[in-house]
């Protein structure tokens, strides 16, 4: 009999589906997975995303924070600089797989699949 994975989504006490949720919530808002996108390519400040987006500093830095919370951005400190970094190159599996339900939805469902 197959031994099962602790990480089994079937497996998992609700204590810590709790923050399954947690990062699925982090990952909700397109602002957090553009900022995402932007530091695949490597680590970058505060002020790099507002030139990339043009949108605030006061915005980027909230959304760096859920995201750090998470668990899913790290900062680095250097000098008078933070960098903002991916702390784990999994969540971008975890994108790639919502993606791909995603293109799924809109192959089976065309016009109709909505968004809320």
């Amino acid at each position: 009999m197959p031994t099962k994975n602790a990480t089994d989504f079937s497996d998992l006490p609700d204590n810590v589906l709790d923050l399954v949720a947690d990062c699925f919530q982090a990952l909700s808002d397109p602002t957090r997975l553009k900022i995402l996108r932007a530091l695949k390519s490597g680590e970058k400040t505060v002020q790099e995303l507002v030139a990339m987006f043009d949108w605030t500093q006061p915005n980027i830095s909230r959304h760096l924070s859920i995201l750090a919370r998470a668990g899913m951005v790290n900062k680095t400190k250097e000098g008078p600089f933070v960098y903002y970094g991916i702390a784990n190159p999994r969540v971008f599996t975890l994108c790639d797989n919502v993606c791909s339900h995603v293109n799924g939805v809109i192959a089976a469902y065309g016009k109709t699949a909505r968004r809320r």
